[in-house]
């Protein structure tokens, strides 16, 4: 089968609660805080979560999803175990339309989950437990999948394990030998920070590079804009700065673009706001539209999920974009 996108990311379950900052006081959560945690503190702190949504999540399967819920053809790479939440994360990805690739293992760790509250003020703060998605194998990662993509994306969060690192260079050796066009999602400033001279290779040896302000900055280690901007324009094929209310930027090296960005109806979440933008930015890339046109769509689609709680859209965003005269 082909692929208009193969996602290859970290598998995890997301769930997600409504809480107040008077439970987050008690917990000792600081709102907007993320923090890694291992099996035993995930599963206590499961038992006190309030009432909660769950999804398969992970940032780049949240733009599988979102890619698919468009209309475009995605495949997603990730590992799970073949335990409850594995097993229900397999089913979730393909009732959204995403061909999950990787068969589920039948040891090793647990599948990983990543507990999200969700502030008043929509803020989210994350408990996450990897899990077997730390354990993504290069032998995950097939040449028959990513031959038959147009475009394969990475998300940077796989560069802090070893072994989920060594997939990511697997794909990409296989997308080079294919001639398939290859992007990267800088994830997190913290990582960009951490692996700074290999990220900022890797950058400019893949074809599109989603970041927002802060991971732009930190990628080239300045605090202005306009620097980063000019350093994305010299060293990078194809570069979107993704900046919240302020829009988007997206940068060539022959034109910038500078994208408004769409009022949500409600801020309820911001989980997933990058996720769908970039799952719009590679549809409208898939469709051979403009960057501007594609810049516009992928902010559209992040409008719709910070409206809602979740990293998802509803799967009526590809008529609503319609309506919106984004895509004919």
């Amino acid at each position: 089968m082909k692929y208009d996108c193969l996602f290859v990311g970290n598998a995890i379950v997301d769930i997600l609660a409504d809480v107040s900052f008077e439970f987050m006081n008690n917990q000792g959560i600081e709102p907007g805080s993320w923090r890694p945690v291992e099996k035993e503190e995930i599963e206590k702190l499961q038992t006190i979560i309030p009432d909660n949504k769950v999804a398969s999540g992970g940032s780049a399967a949240n733009s599988a999803v979102g890619f698919s819920f468009l209309g475009g053809s995605s495949a997603f790479i990730g590992r799970v175990k073949n335990d409850a939440l594995g097993i229900e994360y397999i089913k979730d990805m393909d009732d959204a339309g995403v061909k999950f690739t990787s068969n589920p293992s039948e040891t090793g760790l647990d599948t990983g989950r990543c507990l999200v509250y969700v502030t008043p003020d929509a803020q989210r703060s994350m408990r996450t437990y990897l899990g077997a998605a730390s354990q993504l194998s290069p032998d995950e990662v097939n040449e028959e999948s990513i031959a038959n993509s147009a475009i394969v994306y990475l998300e940077g969060y796989l560069w802090d394990e070893d072994l989920a690192k060594s997939s990511c260079k697997k794909a990409l050796e296989l997308a080079k030998k294919n001639n398939i066009q290859t992007a990267l999602s800088l994830s997190d400033s913290f990582c960009v920070t951490k692996w700074h001279e290999e990220i900022l290779d890797l950058t400019k040896n893949v074809d599109i590079v989603f970041g927002n302000e802060d991971e732009f900055k930190a990628l080239f280690k300045t605090e202005i804009l306009s620097d980063a901007i000019s350093a994305s324009r010299s060293q990078l094929k194809l570069s979107i700065i993704t900046r919240g209310h302020n829009g988007s930027i997206v940068i060539s090296d022959s034109q910038t673009d500078e994208v408004v960005a769409y009022p949500p109806d409600k801020l309820v979440d911001t989980t997933g706001a990058g996720d769908l933008y970039a799952a719009g930015f590679l549809y409208g890339l898939s469709k051979n539209m403009r960057h501007h046109e594609c810049a516009n769509l992928g902010s559209y689609l992040s409008s719709k999920v910070i409206s809602v709680l979740g990293p998802r859209t509803e799967k009526d965003i590809r008529e609503l974009a319609i309506s919106k005269g984004l895509l004919s």
